[in-house]
């Protein structure tokens, strides 16, 4: 992996072309004053690119979602890690969303509850275990101590039927050998049924032998489907004792069954788990009392039920002080002072209310009941109004608030059930857990890996100081810090490696006690192997950086550059200002106190309780510089936001939320106001800038209407505004730039091309402002700096008051027009707090004059801020107290603390043991507290700035260096998914490893179920919710750990090569980019006249209307929405509001007044009608201002539609419309265009493809505008001839796209270049000024794809290839192609069978693109059986043995020597000794042989191509990908033999110029690698034919015949067999609000597919959903005697699929298994005995032609020499097989080659050699690519000894 990551010519924002490298594996700080750029080059360059890069490996249809970062400006950067940012900012807004979810301790939690809790039964409350016999035995000793040795019976229960007597049922059991029922049949829990006890055994008690006893229980469990009852007898033979028992969770006291516990039970995002009521979110929306009685100091009488108090509701205020004197209850007591039982009184009503229609006349109905009679009436809009009123979240009443189903929590750990513990406080849960211990039985290895999981994720949280958080606290309730902190534990929980994280001034929030924990979490994370770029100012931090990267030196232009670069030591001694505060040369200096003495107003807030707090009283001086401070989670933000805030407000009678608890707020009548200066954003636009926020603009714009050229031309002050107004430029609307839309690049600003980023017309900045000798015009002023405007604007009061703060805040630097959201987060706090002391200074306060002052509330507000920027706040901070203010600030900064005049400092610790006030006073007093971190982190803070003055140095952190360990492998241990045994692997890092193994042994498994998903799903984690929906990342895998694992991607094979829209473009994104290059910089030329096209003013469209219209009845129509999707309701309002009675939708006139519900996914065109008259030149006037009111609603489009007469007798009539633009028309017909939009040069859109062929290119009969093209039946077989369209000539675009031209190209002649051509067309480009700016990312994206294209060997095709005429192998490169160029390192890529459709050839260009990104610092892990492949590896696991269960085992691991040794490895053993071919003699193929010919093949690219098929024989098509093979066998030859088959010879041959030799055939078959079916209900069995078999063997058995049954009781497609609940599915789908569905196995059949009653049949002891879940293998010697069954199945053993089940659902079988049962179905129509085919027919055998189009896939070597031997099978029995194939073994067995080529596409498509394999060698060894692989498999090299 490279060492470092490397930046060039870095110009994001304000940085100065800057060379910089990171080294990986270390924890490098950047520092700097705010707005240097510190965050320019984090996160927009460095993260940008590295989570840009990761992203762009994703879909196209999820890269939409996945907020992908910008393209920053920079040159280039070299060895980009995957980049996560650990920043402030929530995802997360889901009440889902726990600090346990975020954590991921819920997940822990889960698996630890599914695995080791103890269920209690929720009757008795008595655990509840499983019984087996010896459990049952143990018992019974006990119980039948106490009973003399009774005489014992041992039973189990049968039903019986409701059309069966019990006679009929006890002569079936006396059939079975059960002759004895105990007692008498009882009535059943099933209706109509009853129930008798049957006996298994009877014996004394003292006599019984432990073997007889433990048989009989086991028996009758058996025979009980899991249920035993024992009967102690008296001497009388009745029941003494009675027992239950069940080897299933069953509670024997209460009969209670439950369910096992799976982690799904205990989560609340899971369909199994949540409560159904609240559906998992703990809270439903209800009637909140608090509301309905919000003031609990007032009377029933004086109005405590706020609703009963207006007009509407008085009765029932009247109602209540009637039944209340009959009750007794008190009308004039206060409701809080009111007896519980009086309260429950008026809030239930009368406790015997009887109900019905009238009872509320003669009963008291209570508030409850009156709200439960609003919710009826709730239709009408005035009640759902009032309902709002009164409605809150309440806890959830079925849950309580745990969120979870009332079964989740009967199960517990040491007496907790889970909610219980996901309340605790993360500190008081890490000490339960060292307490908590497990029985040996259930602590095994996995237990002991989640015990370690959890308690190191505790620790985690507790690390970062968050250990007072509870697991259920919802995450949007967090601070930004907490966030923060929470995302750095959840980036050490992933465990990934090779990850970039940039972290954003982890430090906020915390308390310098805390601040050692962040370090330490920031150290693991560098020595699991991972880089950390730190945005920094605490000196904690700072110094235990591996380096410090220090921006500056100054803020905004005058930063941008390195100042420093070095390790934490040198800084110290560096001239830099950071340097100067780190050595005390500088420090922040605290001003003059002000004393608070014993009679300075103070404000008073008493008995706060609310959350943490203890009953605290805070006492606030009042104009003094107030502290607020605590350690982390000490109870501040609660103490200012959620009481004192709001308990301000709403004594000043403003809107706010109810305040927290307290007792009472006194004093602040001595305050005008309470403001909260929180970090929220301050403005949005780039129209919002210093100078307006503080109000100095308005002055300005003032003095500019005063000048005499202002006054001359009647300009007033709003003329020099650039937001409103007709001073500011039409063009940009003031903003000074052009935004161009980039859709999923990043955008461009460009500068206005009209007033030069200037904002305002010429004539307007002509005017100047004159004074003191100086003048400027408007958009000079702003481009002035503050300190340069108070120069100018010296002796002006109004502009000078106004700017002045700027200055006080240490932004003297910002230009008064700089946009607002350019500043950073330091300079955005500063400016608002410029802005209260702009104000301040306006309302002329000063401390003499008598007026009241204001509180101003500060959240931390050094946040971002570097040690200058806090020195230059707290001077700011001292003129708002010179203006008479008050200032109360929460802060953890020290320097900040030190200057106080006051110090609150809560504490002592967090959560819990926090909310007290443990110290107040001066700075002095608070640091002699003993008590107080905050007094010794300040008295430590003291001594160090006294030892650096004295030069002792300053040893803020004791940094431990430890030597770096990296992670060298990905470790996966304890792998149980699917069909994996427990196994654990190792993956080296930054290596070539092939999974390989038998079919179906879980390669893929292990590659992508659990590698693959998991790494991406890690990473996912660090996206936002949303993002992570779409996406939907795979659920965790069933494994204990991985460790080590870097962010993955996965290449995947998918049979599919796209549908008939797409192009190699399309499937390379290429065809993307450049659709947005043509709609951004084409010219739009017309296509009938040829010239390009200019805009037409409103002149111009009048004029052409007389002339064209002249005595037509027309109408004028704007142009509102064009294709655009959407309601569209609010747009009927405006119309109808400005008086139109109608709207044109999609040609059809809609009255505005009742405006229907339009279809929201289907694009709409909507037009306004503005007039209609006859077109009169007398009426020119008239035409003119039409057409003015119709450009202005059209923003510069119209259209005409005429003749009107049609539409007085049909208003939907069908009218002729034209269009108009004053921005694009053609000058010479006038022919007017759309506006440029992508999706004009799209195939798939209505816009851009051709009307005729919709942008397939081709005729195809049928196709319409409905069809996508994606649809099976237009890809999934070839359909003849499909010529191409007429109309646009196979571009597929339509005239006006194809119009748009680009460097004298139209884009659908750039997509017709061979990649080869197109390359270096796009790499001699030169590009200037405008279209450079526009075009850099364009061009550098589609430059990067074509060079991946053409390395993989793809230089050939042309971009305009129609995707379904690739072959496999050229589709497979694309995707890599499209994948690999990303560019990045340290990244995890798992391929699935890349060698797929490839030729040895071409297997040698991929390895060697695979070994080039390999060599880039990545590891790769290939699923692979390819020989070459497995070869190049450098690591190699091999699983098996077998497949199925019989595999999921790691049967060895290591190089290619240690595969080869080891004797278990079938890999290894192919690979020592390859086959030897051939396996069995060639067929011999002479002049005797018949033979098909083909001549003159010359279809796509095939170039007159004549080759033999020879009959009965085994013929292998080959060559290299690309070169017309699937063309020829499929395409020409297949088609062909079909059409001759099965009507005789056509008249003209497709394809071919002849066909001969055809009559020898009887039947043409393909066995491709389509679905054989798409339901779970489609499963080998029935495909194949033999289940009908099966079913018949059910119908026979003693049981079925006893009830009546037929064979089709025993389908699960139909019939009363199948389990209804699942309809024979065995799974039912769970849909679950706001998460993906779910598949679980049916509740009911337990995924049998078959009901109770059709399981009781038992065939040779297995019913029938048994018989489904046999694997093959086990099948065979199942069903041994029944050769019907037994053939088939063989002959799929013999294909290599003994591994699938018979039941296996079709949709989850591969392409290759679908392809081999396709074959087992034709081998079994015919059965093949020592190669003689016998059949019904006496006259010949019919004779079949097979063509099969690579079966190798996914087969392992093993299985290949399988379907060699099945392939010489089919040919012995006189069939002619022809195979496409690059398989060199299959190609070894063939008796006849066809090898085509030589090259791919246009240098392909001719016949290089036919023959025998030998002769291939003999004869074409130095044209023929398959020659010369094959030749060292036949003639092998002889070593020497």
């Amino acid at each position: 992996m490279k060492p470092s990551i490397d930046l060039f010519g870095a110009r994001q924002n304000n940085l100065k072309n800057l060379d910089v490298s990171f080294k990986t594996g270390e924890l490098t700080v950047i520092t700097g004053v705010s707005g240097s750029g510190k965050s320019s080059l984090a996160f927009d360059t460095l993260y940008a690119e590295g989570q840009r890069r990761y992203v762009e490996t994703f879909s196209p249809y999820a890269r939409q979602f996945l907020d992908r970062m910008d393209k920053p400006q920079v040159d280039r950067i070299e060895g980009i890690l995957p980049a996560i940012a650990i920043d402030q900012t929530n995802p997360v807004r889901n009440s889902r969303s726990t600090v346990g979810t975020m954590t991921e301790v819920n997940d822990h939690l889960k698996l630890l509850f599914a695995r080791g809790a103890t269920l209690h039964c929720r009757g008795c409350g008595q655990p509840v275990h499983r019984d087996n016999p010896q459990t049952i035995s143990t018992a019974l000793h006990k119980s039948c101590q106490g009973l003399n040795d009774p005489r014992v019976v041992v039973t189990f229960e049968v039903q019986v039927p409701a059309n069966f007597s019990t006679d009929e049922v006890s002569q079936f059991l006396e059939g079975q050998g059960y002759t004895r029922i105990h007692g008498h049949p009882r009535a059943s829990k099933v209706k109509d049924q009853q129930t008798i006890d049957v006996v298994q055994d009877r014996f004394r008690w003292s006599s019984v032998e432990p073997e007889r006893l433990a048989e009989a229980l086991d028996q009758a469990l058996s025979m009980g489907q899991g249920l035993v009852t024992v009967h102690a007898l008296d001497g009388d033979g009745n029941d003494a004792a009675r027992w239950r028992f069940s080897n299933k969770l069953h509670c024997a006291n209460c009969d209670l069954l439950y369910q096992p516990a799976l982690p799904s039970t205990f989560s609340f995002n899971s369909p199994l788990g949540a409560c159904e009521t609240c559906r998992g979110f703990g809270r439903v929306i209800g009637i909140d009392i608090g509301l309905v009685i919000p003031d609990e100091s007032k009377s029933l009488a004086g109005g405590a039920i706020k609703p009963w108090q207006t007009p509407s509701y008085k009765e029932c205020q009247h109602d209540l002080e009637k039944f209340a004197k009959r009750a007794n209850v008190s009308l004039d007591t206060a409701w809080r002072d009111l007896p519980p039982e009086h309260q429950q009184w008026v809030l239930e009503g009368d406790p015997l209310w009887k109900g019905g229609r009238s009872a509320w006349q003669t009963q008291w109905y209570g508030v409850n009941r009156f709200f439960e009679w609003l919710e009826t009436k709730a239709y009408k809009m005035h009640v759902r109004v009032l309902l709002s009123k009164y409605r809150s979240y309440t806890p959830c009443p079925a849950c309580h608030g745990s969120r979870l189903k009332p079964d989740a929590l009967l199960w517990k750990i040491g007496g907790h059930h889970i909610h219980e513990l996901m309340s605790w406080p993360i500190t008081d849960l890490q000490s339960w857990f060292k307490t908590v211990t497990f029985d040996d039985a259930v602590m095994d290895t996995a237990m002991e890996l989640v015990m370690q999981e959890l308690n190191a994720r505790l620790a985690f949280v507790c690390d970062v100081g968050l250990g007072y958080l509870t697991l259920d606290r919802q995450s949007r309730t967090l601070s930004g810090g907490e966030v923060q902190r929470i995302n750095l534990t959840t980036a050490l929980g992933t465990s990934l490696v090779n990850t970039l994280f940039v972290l954003d001034e982890p430090s906020i929030g915390l308390h310098p006690r805390d601040m050692n924990r962040v370090v330490d979490v920031m150290h693991r994370l560098r020595s699991a192997g991972n880089t950390l770029v730190v945005v920094e100012h605490d000196p904690q931090v700072m110094v235990a950086a591996d380096r410090i990267i220090d921006i500056g030196p100054g803020p905004g232009e005058r930063g941008g550059q390195i100042v420093f670069d070095g390790t934490p030591e040198q800084l110290g001694q560096a001239p830099t200002l950071t340097g100067q505060y780190m050595r005390a040369d500088k420090q922040v200096e605290a001003p003059r106190a002000m004393p608070v003495a014993a009679n300075t107003p103070r404000l008073l807030l008493e008995g706060v309780t609310a959350n943490n707090l203890k009953n605290i009283d805070l006492s606030l001086p009042l104009g003094r510089l107030v502290c607020l401070t605590g350690v982390s989670g000490s109870g501040k933000s609660t103490l200012v936001q959620n009481v004192l805030y709001p308990a301000m407000l709403k004594i000043m009678g403003k809107p706010t939320e109810a305040p927290g608890a307290h007792k009472h707020l006194l004093g602040a009548e001595q305050l005008a106001d309470v403001v909260m200066v929180d970090q929220s954003p301050i403005g949005k636009t780039a129209r919002s800038n210093p100078a307006s926020y503080v109000g100095a603009f308005d002055a300005i714009r003032k003095l500019f209407a005063q000048a005499p050229l202002a006054r001359e031309r009647s300009y007033t002050a709003g003329t020099f505004s650039f937001n409103s107004g007709d001073g500011r430029c039409p063009t940009c609307g003031g903003t000074g730039f052009e935004h161009v839309e980039m859709q999923f690049l990043s955008d461009v600003y460009l500068r206005c091309p009209d007033c030069d980023g200037k904002r305002f017309r010429p004539e307007i900045r002509e005017v100047r402002v004159e004074h003191l000798g100086n003048s400027a015009s408007i958009d000079e002023v702003l481009d002035m700096t503050v300190s340069e405007a108070l120069a100018f604007f010296q002796g002006l009061r109004d502009v000078q008051v106004a700017l002045a703060p700027l200055a006080d805040v240490g932004l003297e630097y910002v230009k008064l027009g700089q946009p607002v959201p350019t500043l950073s987060g330091g300079e955005a706090q500063r400016l608002k707090l410029a802005g209260h002391l702009a104000e301040a200074a306006r309302s002329g306060i000063s401390g003499k004059l008598a007026r009241k002052g204001s509180l101003f509330l500060f959240d931390e507000p050094t946040t971002g801020l570097h040690f200058d920027d806090v020195a230059r706040l707290m001077r700011a901070f001292r003129k708002l107290l010179g203006a008479g203010h008050s200032l109360l600030i929460i802060e953890h900064n020290l320097d900040v603390i030190r200057a106080a005049d006051w110090i609150i400092d809560l504490g002592p610790e967090a959560g819990a043991d926090g909310g007290h006030i443990v110290a107040a006073g001066t700075p002095d007093d608070v640091t002699a507290v003993k008590d107080s971190h905050t007094g010794r982190a300040l008295a430590d803070y003291d001594k160090q700035l006294q030892d650096t003055r004295s030069g002792l140095g300053r040893p803020l952190q004791a940094v431990v260096r430890e030597p770096l360990q990296l992670a060298k492998q990905i470790e996966i241990l304890h792998a149980r998914e699917h069909n994996l045994q427990n196994i654990s692997v190792e993956i080296p890092h930054g290596k070539f490893t092939v999974i390989t193994g038998v079919s179906g042994s879980g390669k893929s498994t292990l590659a992508f179920d659990i590698l693959f998903n998991e790494g991406q799903r890690r990473y996912l984690e660090s996206l936002n919710a949303y993002a992570r929906a779409i996406v939907q990342p795979a659920g965790k895998p069933d494994v204990d750990a991985i460790y080590g694992i870097a962010p993955t991607v996965a290449i995947e094979q998918r049979t599919s090569r796209g549908g008939r829209k797409s192009t190699v473009a399309t499937m390379t994104e290429i065809h993307h980019f450049l659709r947005l290059l043509y709609m951004k910089l084409g010219t739009q030329h017309c296509p009938d006249c040829g010239v390009s096209v200019e805009p037409q003013s409103a002149e111009q469209i009048a004029a052409r209307i007389v002339r064209e219209h002249a005595g037509t009845h027309i109408g004028i129509m704007a142009t509102l929405v064009s294709a655009r999707k959407g309601y569209y309701t609010d747009l009927a309002k405006w119309a109808s509001g400005k008086g139109y009675t109608h709207l044109r939708v999609d040609g059809t006139f809609t009255p505005t007044n009742q405006w229907p519900r339009l279809d929201r996914y289907k694009e709409h065109t909507i037009e306004l009608p503005v007039a209609d008259f006859v077109v009169d030149k007398a009426k020119e006037a008239d035409l003119r201002q039409a057409i003015e009111t119709a450009l202005h609603h059209g923003q510069g489009t119209l259209s005409v539609v005429w003749p009107l007469e049609r539409i007085k007798t049909d208003i939907n009539a069908k009218l002729s419309q034209q269009h108009f633009s004053t921005k694009r028309a053609c000058p010479g017909c006038g022919m007017s265009f759309p506006e440029p939009d992508p999706r004009l040069f799209s195939y798939n859109s209505k816009h851009g493809w051709c009307e005729r062929c919709f942008g397939t290119g081709v005729k195809l009969a049928g196709f319409d505008q409905e069809q996508s093209g994606e649809e099976t039946a237009w890809n999934s077989a070839y359909d003849g001839e499909t010529p191409t369209c007429d109309a646009c000539h196979g571009t597929r675009l339509n005239p006006i796209a194809r119009a748009v031209i680009w460097r004298e190209r139209s884009i659908a002649e750039l997509a017709a270049l061979p990649i080869d051509e197109a390359h270096t067309f796009f790499t001699g480009l030169v590009t200037r000024g405008r279209e450079a700016d526009i075009a850099r990312d364009i061009l550098q994206e589609v430059r990067s794809r074509l060079d991946f294209l053409r390395e993989v060997g793809l230089s050939y095709l042309t971009l305009d290839r129609a995707a379904p005429t690739l072959s496999g192998g050229e589709a497979q490169r694309i995707r890599l192609a499209a994948q690999l160029g990303s560019n990045l390192q340290g990244v995890c890529y798992v391929l699935d069978e890349p060698t797929i459709g490839l030729h040895p050839r071409d297997n040698q260009i991929l390895l060697n693109a695979l070994t080039k990104l390999e060599g880039n610092g990545n590891t790769l892990v290939v699923v692979e059986h390819d020989d070459d492949t497995i070869r190049r590896a450098q690591h190699i696991i091999d699983i098996g043995p077998g497949a199925g269960v019989r595999g999921g085992q790691v049967v060895g691991h290591g190089d290619l020597q240690a595969i080869m040794d080891n004797p278990a490895s079938v890999t290894g053993q192919y690979l020592r000794a390859p086959l030897k071919h051939p396996v069995q003699a060639r067929r011999a193929v002479d002049e005797t042989v018949a033979r098909i010919k083909v001549t003159g093949a010359k279809l796509h690219n095939l170039r007159a191509v004549d080759a033999e098929i020879p009959i009965g024989r085994l013929t292998v098509v080959t060559g290299v990908s690309g070169s017309g093979k699937s063309t020829f066998a499929r395409e020409v030859m297949l088609e062909n033999l079909a059409t001759a088959v099965g009507v005789g010879e056509p008249d003209q041959w497709f394809g071919c110029q002849s066909l001969t030799g055809w009559q020898d055939i009887d039947r043409v078959l393909e066995v491709d690698q389509t679905p054989i079916g798409k339901t779970p209900r489609s499963c080998p069995a029935t495909y194949i034919g033999f289940w009908d078999d099966i079913r018949k063997q059910f119908a026979d058995t003693q049981e079925a015949r006893m009830r009546g049954w037929k064979t089709n009781r025993f389908s699960f497609n139909t019939g009363d067999g199948r389990c209804p609940v699942c309809e024979g599915q065995g799974m039912r789908t769970v849909e679950m609000s706001f998460l993906p569905d779910v598949k679980v196995p049916c509740d009911a059949c337990h995924g049998e597919r078959f009901n109770a009653d059709t399981l009781s049949a038992r065939l040779r002891g297995k019913h029938v959903g048994q018989v489904l879940s046999m694997e093959v293998d086990e099948a065979v010697e199942f069903f041994a005697a029944h050769p019907k069954v037994a053939h088939p199945l063989k002959l799929m053993q013999d294909v290599g699929l003994g591994y699938l089940t018979l039941g296996q659902p079709s949709p989850t079988l591969s392409g290759g298994e679908a392809q081999r049962i396709k074959l087992v179905t034709e081998l079994a129509k015919a059965k093949v005995t020592e190669g003689v085919m016998k059949t019904g027919r006496a006259s010949r055998l019919p004779h079949t032609l097979y063509v099969l189009d690579e079966p190798t896939v996914g087969l392992s070597m093993a299985d290949v020499e399988k379907l060699i031997h099945v392939l010489h099978r089919l040919t012995d029995a006189g069939n002619t097989v022809v195979v496409i194939e690059h398989n060199l073994d299959v190609i070894a067995e063939a008796d006849w080659v066809v090898d085509l080529g030589p090259e791919g596409g246009a240098q392909g498509g001719r016949l290089v050699a036919q023959g025998s394999p030998d002769v291939l060698i003999k004869n074409h060894l130095k044209q023929s690519h398959t020659a010369q692989a094959l030749k060292p498999v036949l003639q092998p090299p002889v070593l020497q000894p």
